[in-house]
């Protein structure tokens, strides 16, 4: 995977096509590895092909998920409030996550009682997963059904997904700020000239002003600093682990293996949370200046950078193949509602910056809160509108309102009985149970989006973007 990312990167420098898409590097190393493994090119020239071990590809996405999110959750948030459209982002991002999901699911259960019969009935919530949540969250879900309930490839197909959503976030993403620019929607800047050629090449000039990275809290006669911020990482793992596995494996013997599934696919959720725990007392007893955000910061970025390589590198050709249908339907129609309603929303619920806010909820969720930075980049090159920032607050206040669905998608599992290697229907009712309990959550939610006046329904409703 180093070597992906090495040659993702010098690719990006040279090749005009992907400066101008800014696809992520970490985007292209992917993609070159999984045309490497062998179920792409090992078909046509076997010689050819890497000897990836998929499985072992998706234990990686799996922990580098935990590690990305304890990085994060380590780190002290700033102290300065946000304001109201932050708030707005906050509930329009759930919102339009708890539409995916209807969206996704919906779909799902069509294909599922017309052309598709043997689809699993969870199946439509992997786009709403892989577009919303991006493919370390997908893949540990999609795998625990896969492991627990017989749902054949599902593993692969959360990453298939989850990779569709990066297609969204930058083959359509940039073209829409270009656009946007174009039409003097952007706050900032009238055109890209403002962009320097380091944005396009990935690498700063030898002229160029760089960034600080972080700041040392350890000598190094004693330990290096980042060494350090590593190990208060693997700690928060370890103690995640200990408090966990126990608890999962007394489920799986009491026969709730359901339970036990979605609950290690949401490993990360708890070493977050067991984290911000320990980052509070850290700073209680007076010792939170020995860990820097900069440094967490660049862990987190590491993390991000490998877990989309080996995600994308997981891919089957085998897999996108048969299931080809499902995965254009729900991929294409997540998209379009994603897209759509991102900049609906805009002039409708936000005061300064809407197109900022837009384009930064659309890559956020068709990819992760990266892509969505590095789209608002384009109209924002230096982040001076709040929007970065409120973007991070935004992942904080989505993350409690959109526990439900994530919980939600599991309820088609108690319609489902394992037989052999196989599964059968029990309990359609649970299917619908799933579907009339995602669409409530998402009226609610735009329910308190309207009443509490985040979003005001200015006319013409059928016109996306109002003009001042």
């Amino acid at each position: 995977m180093f070597s992906f990312l090495l040659l993702g990167s010098y690719l990006r420098a040279k090749i005009k096509f992907l400066q101008n898409f800014l696809v992520p590097v970490a985007l292209i190393g992917g993609f070159l590895a999984m045309l490497m493994n062998e179920s792409f090119i090992g078909k046509i020239a076997p010689y050819l092909s890497l000897p990836f071990d998929i499985d072992r590809l998706g234990v990686y996405v799996y922990h580098l998920l935990a590690i990305t999110f304890i990085a994060m959750a380590w780190r002290k948030p700033e102290g300065e409030k946000r304001g109201r459209d932050a708030v707005a982002m906050g509930v329009s991002s759930s919102t339009l996550y708890a539409l995916q999901g209807v969206v996704g699911i919906g779909l799902g259960f069509l294909l599922m009682y017309t052309i598709y019969p043997g689809l699993f009935p969870t199946f439509g919530a992997i786009a709403p997963l892989g577009f919303g949540q991006g493919p370390g969250l997908t893949f540990s879900i999609a795998n625990g059904w896969e492991t627990n309930f017989n749902f054949k490839h599902a593993g692969n197909l959360g990453l298939t997904l989850a990779a569709f959503g990066y297609f969204w976030a930058c083959f359509i993403g940039v073209p829409l700020v270009n656009i946007g620019i174009r039409k003097g929607w952007a706050t900032l800047v009238k055109d890209k000239s403002h962009l320097s050629r380091d944005v396009y090449t990935g690498f700063f000039s030898k002229d160029s002003k760089r960034p600080i990275a972080g700041k040392l809290t350890t000598t190094s006669e004693a330990i290096e600093s980042f060494a350090f911020h590593v190990a208060l990482i693997g700690l928060m793992m370890l103690i995640t682990y200990i408090i966990m596995f126990p608890i999962i494996n007394l489920l799986i013997g009491v026969g709730a293996a359901g339970i036990a599934s979605t609950l290690e696919g949401f490993f990360f959720i708890f070493a977050t949370l067991l984290t911000l725990l320990a980052r509070i007392i850290v700073h209680k007893i007076g010792l939170g200046h020995i860990i820097d955000n900069g440094t967490m910061s660049r862990i987190a970025g590491l993390s991000v950078d490998f877990l989309v390589v080996c995600s994308i590198a997981a891919i089957s050709l085998a897999v996108v193949i048969d299931f080809i249908v499902p995965i254009l339907v729900t991929g294409v129609a997540v998209g379009l509602v994603t897209l759509y309603f991102c900049f609906w929303y805009a002039k409708r619920s936000y005061d300064k910056f809407p197109f900022e806010r837009a384009i930064a909820i659309y890559g956020m969720l068709t990819g992760t809160i990266n892509t969505g930075l590095i789209l608002l980049r384009m109209v924002d090159p230096e982040y001076e509108t709040p929007v970065a920032q409120d973007l991070v607050y935004t992942s904080a206040i989505s993350l409690p309102l959109c526990a439900p669905l994530l919980f939600m998608i599991n309820l088609p599992l108690k319609g489902v009985e394992v037989v052999g290697d196989s599964w059968q229907t029990v309990n359609p009712a649970a299917y619908w149970q799933t579907l009339i309990g995602v669409l409530a959550m998402y009226i609610v939610l735009m329910l308190v989006y309207r009443l509490t006046g985040l979003v005001k329904f200015k006319r013409p409703l059928r016109k996306i973007w109002i003009d001042d």
